[in-house]
């Protein structure tokens, strides 16, 4: 099993669920050397978190070369970037301290088809004699009296929006439905290599495959994200982002319906489905932008709902 999580707008598949992921967190001590004794130890501070992570980038979801490219120039740039796991979980700001990349598949030209990345990242605390960014809430801080009346932070309890997690709930939906379409569309691929080789194996592997594809279009949200984009006194940003993931994913569950259709008529139908497959990967594929700014929106606990 594979963890998806977003660097930035940079989608990457951690290798394997158990060791693709790595945190270490330490903490410093001065050590004083006193005479006759053992030496003291006085806490001075925690190191900044450090993140490893060996992740697959795959031209099934991407352009390889391009991330890898983009990665380079955020580490060079020393760009801090919201680093946000498939679940939503939001895991603080990182900068890129080292990145190591290994070409494991290209096609006969030598362009670029998967990469294995192997980057490390550490916490990014920001410029101690900086104010606080925006939504930053120091210990201590104390809501204004004037703020807590009728309707100022009211949010709808019921709504997609009623608070950033309701949103990064909804992102990481459309987040594992963009994994499982990236799965099956390679799975429909196989079976279409399967059909050349071996048309009786093809035969008996297709019903199996065609039931999990016609049932896929319904589990993706896209009423989930029409809502959002809907809803009265959101910012103009996330109501943006959200029909452009409403949108995208709607032309995507009926090129899955097309595809489950077409693989129900049988190993003769293949190509037909083979093109519904790559015409929903590509509508999925142009909802991801939006997808990840609504992620680092939930993530960051950005307002989702402009006061009352």
């Amino acid at each position: 099993m594979s963890l998806y999580a977003t660097l930035g707008e940079t989608e990457l598949e951690i290798i394997t669920w158990l060791d693709g992921l790595s945190v270490r967190y330490a903490a410093d001590y001065a050590e004083q050397g006193l005479i006759g004794r053992k030496s003291l130890l006085q806490y001075t501070g925690h190191r900044p978190d450090e993140v490893k992570i060996d992740a697959r980038l795959h031209a099934s979801w991407c352009n390889p070369a391009d991330e890898v490219r983009r990665i380079k120039e955020r580490m060079d740039g020393r760009e801090p970037l919201a680093f946000v796991l498939g679940t939503g979980e939001y895991r603080g700001v990182f900068v890129i301290a080292e990145a190591e990349v290994t070409a494991t598949q290209t096609d006969g030209y030598g362009a670029a088809i998967a990469f294995e990345l192997s980057i490390t990242l550490r916490e990014y605390v920001g410029d101690p004699a900086e104010p606080n960014p925006p939504g930053v809430i120091t210990a201590g801080y104390r809501i204004p009296i004037g703020a807590t009346g009728a309707g100022a932070f009211d949010l709808l309890a019921d709504a997609p929006l009623a608070s950033p997690g309701g949103l990064a709930a909804a992102v990481s939906q459309g987040i594992a439905a963009v994994a499982q379409g990236v799965q099956l569309a390679a799975d429909v691929a196989s079976l279409a290599r399967m059909a050349e080789g071996s048309p009786a194996s093809a035969a008996l592997a297709l019903p199996s495959l065609a039931g999990r594809v016609s049932a896929f279009g319904a589990t993706i949200p896209v009423e989930t994200f029409g809502e959002i984009g809907q809803m009265a006194g959101a910012v103009a940003s996330v109501v943006t982002d959200a029909l452009t993931v409403a949108s995208g994913f709607a032309a995507a569950r009926a090129q899955w319906d097309a595809a489950g259709a077409a693989l129900g008529a049988g190993i003769s139908a293949l190509p037909g489905a083979l093109y519904s497959v790559s015409a929903a990967t590509s509508a999925m594929d142009g909802a991801r932008g939006a997808l990840s700014r609504l992620a680092a929106s939930a993530a960051t606990r950005l307002p989702v709902l402009m006061e009352a």
